[in-house]
């Protein structure tokens, strides 16, 4: 009897840990999302890897959770001249004026999104501190054409395996809301 008690009370436990949040989202809904067939990152000598000071090994993570939710997608990776998107990230650490720089560099307005032209989904929420950010980039018009905020809150006492988990959840999340829901991809392979 007491071990089915503890066994369905770590049940209990080990589900509530694994619910995942729903990010938000918000995009500017007059960029053709259904035509996007490639992506890249910036490189890491950019005007972007300025913004913020992480670790190679967090940014590395990040970096490896977007491409494994971008090949799940099948977006295809391409250099930064030739991609349909650039997807951004910044994780909300430091001061508000390297989030003030970052958004300059990716050219996303906090107040442009009263306009009528951006789109939410889910419930939008300003960006807090320990929040991961994604942006995808429109190349041609150097600026910011969707936006999705996480809560990642890693904690200093998360180890390595730990934070990537975090991370590669956050960045599921977050690339579910991209805008395609009545389109169908087809993959290369």
């Amino acid at each position: 009897m007491f071990k089915n008690l503890a066994i369905g009370i770590l049940s209990l436990l080990l589900n509530a840990c694994s619910i995942n949040e729903d990010a938000g989202v918000v995009y500017h809904d007059s960029f053709d999302f259904s035509a996007v067939q490639s992506y890249s990152l910036y490189d890491r000598n950019s005007a972007f890897s300025d913004t913020q000071s992480l670790l190679d090994s967090r940014r590395n993570a990040i970096e490896i959770a977007i491409e494994r939710m971008m090949a799940k997608k099948n977006f295809s990776y391409t250099a930064p001249e030739q991609a349909d998107v650039i997807v951004t990230y910044y994780l909300l650490n430091g001061s508000r004026s390297d989030y003030s720089n970052y958004n300059e560099v990716v050219h996303f307005c906090q107040y442009c999104l009263r306009a009528t032209t951006w789109k939410t989904s889910n419930r939008y929420a300003t960006a807090t501190h320990g929040s991961l950010i994604l942006d995808l980039v429109d190349p041609k018009k150097q600026r910011s054409v969707w936006r999705s905020v996480y809560p990642l809150n890693i904690k200093d006492k998360d180890n390595s395996a730990k934070s990537n988990e975090k991370i590669q959840q956050a960045v599921a999340s977050m690339l579910a809301q991209y805008p395609t829901s009545n389109i169908t991809r087809t993959s290369a392979y």
